[in-house]
């Protein structure tokens, strides 16, 4: 063994305590147990020194260095074994070239070899002061097999990704996407539109809300593992995909979350799939609308919907009456035409919540829902729908240069809830629909006799309605508003309708058919223009009525309309009144729909001198939020709480709060329906200051 102690007096301690040159520990014996082996090469480069370790790593033969051979003879001897691969010369080269250039540096060179025998080493060549140097080798084997593994396990992977549809991808610890690899990655060019981006920061088609990310996030949130989360995106070259993604959190060694990691799929195909699936279990394939197995499906979901919401749906069953003439006469091919251009216009008619179906040969049916509450109200809807069906329906068209037209025959039954059997629904609108056809077909009927009559009724009181607007047969009758000393200071508009033939028709019975016909808008704006010509008749006249306030109730659609604001400017202007004597009352359900641009057109109307007031106060659903933004003027106590006032202490207690709730919003407050002098008594010891009812007077003729 050579020793160290001569050859690297650097490495020995100098204290004279040091139990190395006491002889306690020679340093060959500590350097021959040390886990790196260490060769020593004098200035010349021979070698002069090599421990146990370098010995056994570079299995070098105890006779090539007992004659501290030059490093030339060491590197021939390992080319020759195999340990080093390549041209001597150019070998040796190299090892000069480190070897002067770590003594010109100072700095270490560090180099990786493997031997013949399969040992991968990691050298590192040092320059030792005052010339020489140390070669200091570690036995990297097991790191370099790991090493190696995990360069062909990386190679097995990106084969894998390229060979298939699925891909692999990275999150960091916020959710964005770090790492995407594999073949369709590359093929949809899809990891510019993700990287440095979370999931739900790209867009989906089948995800457009920002709640339908909600379980996606909850999962990366709580660290858990998620699978088959389905997303469909449109590629930038407007191809639409559907994709599959799956993930795991991911960990360091100190047990902190870095992110996710997970795997991508392409399942557009299997989408497509399904849908085919879908359209022909569903969907009848001639027209496109559902057959009859989806509609029943469908028809199951409206009965429990109904019974949910409280409101009653249609079936309407719509059959052609001369079909089998048309098919007969012009082919089949004509007949499917026909079928097609009516399920096209069925679906022009009707709602798109609404739901049609073709059940066989030339019989449609069309699922209304949601219709109202209320029975008569609900069929009076359903008729209109079926009504502008059988207006679509029947229009002609030409099919192969001649002009074809085929009528229908519909026939609706209303249902609400679970307690009917789906075939006794059909049924009953299959028979309805019979009826339509001995009426002499090309007509709509309803399965109830009863409701039949009601929904005739009330289409002839439409139709009257028209004829009434249009010969003048409305009527502006006014009641009288009092002070605490019963004196008059102004009157409510009220609209009534003096028929030919019936008299006096009650707002109770034509206020609901205007405003579900839309001939509420047109009555609405001659009450305004009367009622601000009454108010200028008034202030022409002189006297105590010149001082008159004069209300007018809108309708929910009035205030809805655009042009709101200019149509109640022009009705003033025009009639030359003084628009600080107009009041418009609203009922508090006009602020449950956009109450910003509620405010928005009273503020604009409020700043001209126009006063509002809240009517039927107490009854709805009114917000104190909204209220004290609102710019009213008055609010109304309903006659409800005015009726039993005398015998109801809750009444009593509710039209004190109106009138402490309405003081302290600096309103006035109007109590309707007062009928009795104990009542106008008891009202006015709360300190209400306006009143109106039957006690001060009826409406009357303004």
């Amino acid at each position: 063994m050579i020793d160290f102690s001569s050859t690297l007096p650097g490495l020995v301690a100098e204290s004279p305590d040091d139990p190395v040159r006491s002889g306690r520990l020679p340093v060959g014996v500590l350097l021959d147990h040390l886990q790196v082996g260490l060769v020593v090469l004098d200035e010349a480069g021979h070698v002069v020194g090599v421990n146990h370790q370098a010995r056994e790593m570079l299995e070098l033969p105890l006779t090539l260095l007992q004659s501290q051979p030059p490093i030339d003879d060491v590197v021939r001897w390992q080319v020759e074994r195999g340990d080093l691969r390549g041209d001597v010369s150019h070998i040796l080269q190299r090892v000069w070239h480190h070897l002067r250039e770590t003594a010109r540096r100072g700095q270490p060179h560090v180099y990786t070899y493997t031997t013949a025998g399969g040992r991968t080493l990691q050298g590192t060549t040092i320059a030792i002061p005052g010339g020489g140097w140390v070669r200091a080798y570690v036995d990297v084997t097991r790191h370099a097999q790991m090493v190696r593994y995990l360069r062909d396990s990386e190679e097995r992977f990106r084969s894998l990704t390229e060979l298939s549809a699925d891909w692999y991808w990275e999150w960091d610890a916020e959710g964005r996407y770090t790492r995407l690899e594999g073949r369709l990655i590359r093929e949809y060019e899809t990891a510019e539109m993700f990287l440095g981006k979370c999931a739900w920061d790209v867009p989906a088609l089948n995800r457009p809300r920002p709640e339908d990310w909600a379980p996606l996030r909850e999962a990366f949130a709580e660290r858990r593992v998620f699978r088959r989360v389905e997303l469909q995106r449109r590629l930038r070259d407007g191809r639409v995909v559907w994709f599959s993604i799956s993930g795991m959190p991911v960990y360091d060694a100190d047990g902190r979350f870095t992110g996710y990691r997970g795997v991508g799929r392409d399942i557009t195909r299997r989408k497509e799939d399904e849908a085919t699936i879908q359209r022909l279990a569903f969907y009848d394939s001639l027209t496109g609308l559902f057959n009859r197995r989806a509609f029943v499906d469908r028809l199951q979901q409206a009965q429990a919907a109904s019974a949910r919401s409280g409101e009653w749906a249609a079936l309407c069953f719509i059959d052609l009456d001369n079909f089998k003439d048309i098919n007969d006469a012009y082919g089949h091919a004509a007949g499917d035409r026909l079928l097609q251009t009516v399920a096209q216009r069925l679906r022009d008619v009707v709602r798109i919540e609404d739901t049609i179906g073709r059940l066989g040969g030339d019989e449609f049916v069309v699922l209304l829902e949601d219709l109202h509450a209320d029975e008569e109200q609900a069929a009076w809807r359903a008729q209109h729908v079926a009504e502008k069906v059988r207006a679509a329906v029947e229009t002609a068209l030409t099919i192969e240069g001649h002009e074809v037209q085929a009528t229908p025959s519909i026939g609706i039954t209303l249902f609400r809830g679970r307690d009917e059997a789906v075939e006794d629904i059909l049924r009953r609108a299959d028979l309805a629909m019979y009826h339509s056809k001995s009426a002499g077909r090309n007509a709509v009927r309803f399965f109830d006799p009863a409701m039949q009559a009601a929904v005739v009724a009330r289409a002839t009181l439409q139709r009257d309605l028209r004829h009434a607007l249009r010969d003048g047969e409305l009527r502006l009758f006014g009641q009288p508003v009092v002070d605490a000393r019963a004196q008059v200071v102004g009157q409510e508009a009220l609209l009534r309708w003096q028929h030919p033939l019936r008299g006096m028709v009650s707002p109770a019975d034509f206020i609901p058919v205007a405003e579900q016909s839309g001939l509420i808008l047109p009555m609405g704006q001659w009450v305004l223009r009367q009622a601000c010509a009454q108010l200028a008749a008034w202030a022409r006249a002189g006297g105590e009525r010149a001082q008159w306030s004069l209300a007018v109730n809108l309708s929910p659609r009035q205030l809805r309309q655009p042009d709101f604001v200019d149509t109640v400017q022009a009705a003033w202007r025009e009639a030359g009144a003084d628009p600080r004597r107009l009041k418009l009352e609203l009922t508090e359900s006009l602020l449950l729909h956009d109450i910003e641009d509620t405010i928005t057109k009273m503020e604009a109307l409020a700043a001209q001198g126009i006063q509002f007031a809240l009517d039927d106060f107490g009854t709805g659903y009114s917000s104190l939020a909204y209220l004290k933004r609102l710019p009213l003027a008055q609010l109304k106590i309903d006659r409800s709480f005015v009726r039993d006032l005398l015998e109801d202490p809750n009444d009593a207690a509710i039209a004190r709060t109106i009138l402490q709730l309405a003081k302290s919003l600096e309103m006035e407050v109007v109590a309707e329906g007062v009928e009795t002098a104990a009542q106008f008594e008891a009202l006015r010891e709360m300190g209400c200051h306006l009143f109106q009812g039957y006690h001060f007077g009826r409406p009357a003729a303004l």
